[in-house]
């Protein structure tokens, strides 16, 4: 491994393999150190279906790091032909969440591929991500309920995930490679697994 280190101390795709090499080996004896915690606020706009989220403080190794920069928002709602069709007074075309979703994937799947490509020796001309999915808005509209049989309904088709990718000598290994990376996606993850959750609710006292 420390062979390797002094090797392989080139840059690929922006990245520095030696010193993410490094940060791998840290993070392997320090799990406590790297460990995340994230987090988001969403307040309802006073109009049926918009949404001003904000990305929180996140928490790392234990320490919470909350910055204003850090503090993204984004105003969520619907198509406009979809915020008309469901009787929302001056419809807006906003951000779907859905769609927005999607994105995020598309982004974490490509941040993956990019560094496990890097690491790997790959050089990577262009990166590609395209997701699809069909989605059922019955549960949304109180047309289903949310569970059938005990079991939460599913809104969801199957999921399409597709990546176009150039660069110089891909062997088939090297395909089958980067298709498993895509497993190691954070997002991808949270979406096709199932993960414990908890719901509160909680009124609070008025301004």
């Amino acid at each position: 491994m420390t062979e390797s280190l002094k090797v392989d101390s080139v840059v690929r795709q922006g990245l520095d393999v030696q010193k993410f090499r490094n940060f791998c080996a840290f993070a392997k004896k320090n799990p406590a150190d790297v460990m995340f915690g994230l987090e988001a606020t969403g307040v309802a706009e006073g109009r049926a279906v918009h949404t001003l989220a904000t990305t929180g403080a996140y928490i790392l190794g234990g320490q919470r790091i909350d910055r204003i920069a850090r503090r993204y928002s984004y105003h969520f709602g619907a198509h406009k032909e979809v915020e008309d069709a469901l009787g929302v007074v001056d419809p807006t075309d906003r951000e779907e969440v859905v769609e927005v979703a999607l994105a995020a994937l598309t982004g974490c799947i490509n941040a993956v591929v990019s560094v496990s490509a890097a690491v790997r020796g790959l050089d990577l001309e262009t990166l590609q991500t395209d997701v699809r999915i069909s989605w059922d808005p019955a549960v949304f509209l109180h047309l289903k309920d949310v569970e059938e049989d005990g079991e939460p309904v599913d809104h969801f088709g199957d999921l399409k995930v597709e990546l176009t990718i150039t660069g110089e000598r891909l062997c088939a290994d090297d395909i089958a490679f980067i298709k498993k990376t895509v497993q190691r996606s954070a997002i991808f993850n949270l979406i096709t697994l199932s993960h414990n959750h908890e719901i509160d609710v909680r009124v609070a006292e008025a301004v």
